[in-house]
């Protein structure tokens, strides 16, 4: 990988001497789709560093599956806007391209849909936290920098949903900041702001 010097001076016998430090480059979008396999959801772009993320697990992609169909069912006959679930490129900033697990844009903002990304925040970005990302400091390091991409990006509102616990984190865009809303248990129902009408008893995502 490519190397952005820097300089630093020290003196040695009386001399001044200059040693370039390497630093890592930090990568943009289009080095992330030259460095990575084409069609490929298990890569992401986190402060221009390339991340290899393991592909999810059935309890994972279960989840995904029945969230998306309740949000589907309530979005595609209103026409409210567009749902997109994983594998799908979005751009939060130069350096930054994450691959939520769902995603939701309004219909007044769908003109940040490319033809091969999405070029902007989201109004609703879902991920759904495996046992893994929940022990894992590795993983939780990453997600804690998500969550702040998604705040100072504008994302308005941000589920995380536990696999193990059962029950969704829901944070609400408020002054500039994602504020933690409530934690919704298994036996209590899902409201959306942004969504409009949108309701679920949750436990129908863990059936």
């Amino acid at each position: 990988m490519n190397a952005i010097a820097t300089h630093s001076r020290y003196k040695l016998g009386g001399k001044r001497v200059e040693k370039k430090i390497p630093q890592p480059k930090l990568l943009k979008y289009q080095d992330y789709v030259k460095l990575t396999p084409p069609d490929n959801g298990n890569f992401e772009l986190l402060n221009g560093q390339i991340y290899f993320m393991a592909s999810p697990k059935p309890s994972h992609q279960r989840i995904s599956l029945h969230l998306s169909y309740f949000l589907a069912a309530c979005v595609i006959p209103n026409n409210l806007g567009e749902i997109f679930p994983a594998p799908m490129d979005v751009v939060f900033t130069e350096h930054d391209t994450f691959q939520p697990d769902l995603l939701f844009i309004t219909k007044e903002r769908i003109n940040i849909i490319g033809e091969n990304k999405i070029e902007g925040s989201p109004d609703l970005v879902v991920e759904i936290l495996s046992p893994s990302n929940d022990v894992n400091d590795a993983e939780r390091r990453p997600m804690s920098y998500k969550k702040h991409i998604y705040e100072i990006t504008g994302v308005k509102e941000y589920w995380l949903v536990n696999v193990e616990k059962q029950t969704l984190t829901l944070y609400k865009q408020v002054a500039n900041e994602l504020r933690w809303q409530t934690d919704i248990q298994k036996n209590e129902v899902l409201k959306s702001e942004i969504i409009q009408g949108f309701e679920l008893e949750l436990s129908k995502i863990f059936e």
